[in-house]
């Protein structure tokens, strides 16, 4: 599943090309998506002649290329790749963890059970990250809680409240680290 920058810009989290870079690698994002942030670049940043970032802007080609220009990019601008693993890559990836999941609750505030869904599949995309496992539903229950002694909808609101609490976390980090 595709998601667009401006959910990330739409909770003020900082994009560049690194953001780029990871979304790209990661499978979140489209090709398109790259010209539309090599557009907005050029336009932000007009003494700009980077060839690389300007082929950008008049369109997506191969994939494969596209992440080797991605790649000369980020060394010309940054002098560093984004490493898999690094500190950088871990900033990048929260970043679009925090606004996909921002989004998602954003666009499921009247389905609590398709905000589950959907969270579980972020789960899944971003590699099972531990953090995440109390708020997914089909995950075991950590803290001694029995969903069995409950019903359905206050299993499903205790879930969602413990999503609500992570979210605020991951805000409160973001602010913090400044994505």
């Amino acid at each position: 599943m595709y998601f667009s920058l401006e959910h990330l810009k739409h909770h003020n989290i900082k994009v560049d090309w690194r953001t780029i870079y990871v979304g790209i690698r990661l499978d979140l994002i489209s090709n398109k998506e790259i010209s539309n942030y090599a557009v907005e670049f050029l336009f932000n940043n007009t003494e700009c002649e980077n060839p690389l970032i300007l082929e950008f802007a008049w369109g997506a080609g191969d994939p494969d290329e596209d992440y080797r220009k991605l790649q000369k990019v980020l060394v010309e601008l940054y002098n560093d790749l984004v490493e898999e693993e690094s500190s950088q890559w871990d900033v990048e990836k929260r970043k679009w963890r925090y606004g996909i999941m921002s989004h998602l609750k954003e666009k499921n505030k009247n389905s609590p059970e398709e905000l589950l869904d959907e969270l579980s599949e972020v789960y899944a995309d971003f590699g099972y990250p531990e953090d995440m496992e109390p708020f997914i539903h089909y995950m075991p229950s950590s803290d001694g809680y029995n969903p069995l002694l409950y019903s359905i909808e206050e299993n499903i609101n205790r879930l969602v409240s413990l999503f609500e609490e992570f979210l605020q976390k991951e805000k409160a980090v973001a602010q913090f680290e400044q994505f």
